[in-house]
């Protein structure tokens, strides 16, 4: 019960204007550790008091991707559900995904797809698939093919964003 307790903690935390940094940053700190927290928020098992999923209270689950990204490639784990958050529209996400290092197909196709999606998330996917040297998957090459605003982002990402 403690251990529930405490995730508890950490997520009203979240909601803290005054907590927040901290509590994501410690959140990143227990690196493994985090991944069944962040995997609880994730998936919507993880409920305040009133039993609303805390991943539908909006910065909880914003600081999570945030975490998520802090985490590396310790988040491998959670790909599917950052994938799911880019293909929602959730730039950091895009962040998160790149973060990885390394992504599964369906993952360089999900951030694809946002490269024709509004300038903030078409350029944070554009960078995350720079940072993971994606940029010429078949995905890729389709969406810049069908569409300039697609292609900008991508060549500003390739002049701009630290390959890794």
């Amino acid at each position: 019960m403690t251990h529930k307790l405490a995730t508890v903690a950490i997520f009203e935390r979240l909601l803290d204007v005054g907590q927040r940094a901290i509590a994501t940053q410690e959140l990143a700190d227990q690196g493994e550790g985090a991944l069944p927290i962040l995997e609880s928020l994730f998936s919507g098992t993880a409920k305040n008091q009133w039993g609303v999923p805390y991943r539908q209270l909006g910065t909880p689950f914003d600081c999570a991707l945030v975490a998520a990204a802090r985490l590396g490639s310790t988040a491998i784990p959670l790909e599917g559900y950052l994938r799911a958050a880019v293909q929602s529209g959730h730039p950091y996400a895009a962040q998160a995904l790149a973060a990885l290092g390394t992504l599964k197909d369906e993952s360089i196709a999900a951030l694809a797809s946002q490269l024709e999606t509004d300038h903030l998330l078409a350029t944070e996917a554009a960078i995350a698939l720079v940072c993971t040297n994606n940029t010429h998957h078949s995905s890729v090459k389709e969406a810049i093919a069908r569409s300039a605003a697609a292609a900008t982002a991508l060549q500003w990402a390739e002049k701009h964003a630290q390959h890794k």
